[in-house]
């Protein structure tokens, strides 16, 4: 997955709402697949917002969407005015809306697939190691209860990106957690769960108490 390491250097002083939203819109972007490749994010900046638009414009995410970004395709977002800025977080808590009830199981197999490895991911979404292969591959169409289980990981994964490394995101799937009533959130979940059971909804809260956790400045 691509990481997001913000450097001291790019440590933002002005606007700091909006760069909270920016870096959750990063963080879902990355879980999901749509913002991939080995150059880390290290700026909030206006390159790395034209980056992510035009990798959501690859990935085909966010089309029908009716959300203005170009003041932040063109200034860093510390540099906006007030007025601006506060119209640019609207916007932007406006995309990750949108990302939020969009299912991609075309980019998010392979990212999915990075972050929690073949058997965890098969035994969350509930198939077999071969038709998950097959659906990651394209050789058949993830159906649309498992696209939206995967969908589910992705921003759970997106809210635990602050929080941990990879290998903690796989280990916090199975520890057991008092908030759910001593069972890991792999066992809360069960085996046919849906994304608006109430256990998800535990674990997805469980999970987002964690956004925000890596600092603006690394």
């Amino acid at each position: 997955m691509t990481e997001i390491h913000l450097t001291p250097e790019s440590a933002p002083s002005q606007n700091l709402p909006l760069q909270r939203q920016l870096l959750a819109l990063f963080s879902l972007c990355v879980a999901m697949g749509a913002l991939s490749g080995d150059e880390p994010v290290t700026a909030l900046d206006a390159p790395a917002m034209r980056r992510l638009v035009g990798a959501l414009q690859q990935a085909q995410l966010a089309r029908t969407a009716s959300v203005d970004l170009a003041p932040l395709l063109s200034a860093d977002a510390a540099q906006l005015d007030a007025a601006t800025a506060a119209r640019m977080e609207a916007e932007v808590a406006r995309l990750i809306e949108v990302l939020d009830h969009s299912p991609s199981p075309t980019t998010e197999w392979a990212s999915m697939r990075e972050v929690l490895g073949d058997d965890a991911l098969c035994a969350l979404v509930g198939v077999a190691p071969a038709s998950m292969r097959r659906y990651a591959g394209g050789g058949r169409e993830t159906p649309q209860g498992v696209a939206e289980r995967l969908h589910w990981l992705a921003m759970v994964v997106a809210d635990l990106a602050g929080g941990y490394n990879t290998y903690g995101m796989r280990r916090w799937f199975e520890r057991p957690r008092h908030q759910l009533g001593g069972l890991s959130p792999r066992q809360a979940l069960g085996d046919a769960w849906g994304v608006d059971d109430e256990a998800a909804q535990r674990v997805r809260t469980l999970a987002a108490a964690l956004t925000g956790v890596q600092p603006l400045a690394a």
